[in-house]
């Protein structure tokens, strides 16, 4: 008999890992929001923080796994931040996850709504582009929408 493969970890539907990343957002989950991201997008987020100053030495021990506990706390730490600004267009506890959408390149992209004081349609904060994996889901990138209009 041979041995059964382990079910796949993490959300199983692009709107379970969406709802899963606006709440490690929203509660600052940074190990959780972590976790969440693609390959690709861990990849992206550390393109920026490089960008942003990030040292290459510690970018490479984060992207190995390999940095120590508050090294990698600090750099999560001011993930949650930027991506906390990213969304400050609207307030963090309003934010829904609206429309599952497939992409051109195979990937799903969700809508991050809020709904109008003025009782219109929701307006979209920003969109989440993901990816599946072995089952899956996966954070490849937020692409927010830092103005209303």
């Amino acid at each position: 008999m041979s041995e059964a493969s382990p079910p796949p970890v993490g959300p199983s539907t692009p709107k379970a890992c969406t709802e899963a990343f606006v709440h490690a957002v929203v509660w600052g989950e940074h190990s959780t929001l972590w976790d969440l991201f693609s390959p690709a997008g861990r990849d992206r987020v550390l393109a920026a923080g490089a960008r942003g100053g990030l040292d290459p030495v510690k970018a490479e021990r984060i992207r190995q796994g390999t940095s120590p506990h508050d090294e990698m706390d600090s750099f999560l730490t001011g993930l949650v931040q930027g991506l906390r600004v990213d969304l400050s267009s609207a307030e963090l506890g309003e934010i829904e996850v609206g429309p599952v959408a497939p992409t051109a390149d195979g990937g799903t992209e969700v809508q991050l709504v809020v709904p109008s004081a003025f009782h219109h349609e929701p307006w979209v904060a920003g969109v989440v582009l993901l990816s599946s994996h072995d089952g899956r889901w996966s954070v490849d990138r937020l692409d927010p929408r830092r103005v209303r209009g």
